[in-house]
């Protein structure tokens, strides 16, 4: 049951990213125009998710959990600003290669969110819905901003539409991945694996999401942000 759990949320998470591609292709101005909402609301459910339930259940299981939580944090700090960011800096930049260094950093995202989903089923079903819920949240805005790139990157719409695909579908390998061996993992590694995903939580939150609401601000948007962290707060006490 565990098992079929985990696989069940981490294509739901796939679809999220696939759902955000298509609205964004349908109609590109309204997916932008509310998107920011969206944005709000997953960044509260990161943070829920981090701070409630990732941590202390590291915690738990590993005594460096403090360590390897900003291990993490930091080593999604630098996939975004040395391989994303600062690519442009060599001579030889051109859109096409920004795009696709991109996709790469993305994938890696969504490959670590699957891998989350699977160990989190592994440990405990709470564990689970909750890290679960905080990756789709933040796999549709992620789908949007995967599309929205490559199309900007000169892709055709068709590649772009592949490319993105490709990067929904990371998130279910990466959960196969996880349960494939899982049972082999020691209780302190999975420990850090979690303290590691909520690192990379945190930083998708404050860094990718919340600045997002900053530029657009509305007092929405705060709401949002909070109501998302109280949701998580309410999945805990109630399962």
């Amino acid at each position: 049951m565990t098992y079929l759990n985990a696989l069940l949320f981490s294509w739901l998470a796939g679809l999220s990213t696939i759902f955000g591609i298509f609205l964004v292709m349908l109609n590109e101005k309204f997916t932008k125009k509310y998107s920011i909402l969206f944005v709000s609301l997953a960044a509260g459910v990161l943070l829920g998710a981090g701070f409630f339930e990732l941590i202390p259940e590291s915690f738990a299981l590993n005594s460096h959990a403090m360590l390897i939580t900003l291990i993490g944090f930091l080593l999604f700090y630098l996939l975004e600003n040395l391989i994303v960011v600062h690519i442009c800096k060599e001579r030889d930049c051109t859109k096409h290669r920004i795009g696709i260094m991109a996709v790469l950093g993305v994938t890696f995202h969504s490959f670590i969110d699957g891998v989350v989903i699977g160990i989190s089923f592994g440990i405990s079903y709470v564990l689970g819905i909750i890290s679960a819920t905080a990756v789709i949240a933040h796999e549709f805005p992620e789908g949007i901003l995967a599309y929205s790139m490559l199309i900007h990157s000169d892709f055709n719409k068709k590649k772009s539409l592949l490319y993105s695909i490709f990067i929904a579908l990371a998130t279910p390998i990466g959960t196969i991945i996880a349960l494939l061996f899982i049972k082999s993992i020691s209780v302190n590694i999975l420990g850090g694996a979690l303290a590691f995903a909520a690192g990379s939580f945190l930083y998708i939150a404050s860094s990718d999401l919340i600045p997002e609401t900053h530029e657009k601000f509305s007092r929405l948007n705060a709401l949002l942000v909070i109501l998302g962290v109280l949701f998580i707060f309410g999945i805990e006490r109630l399962l």
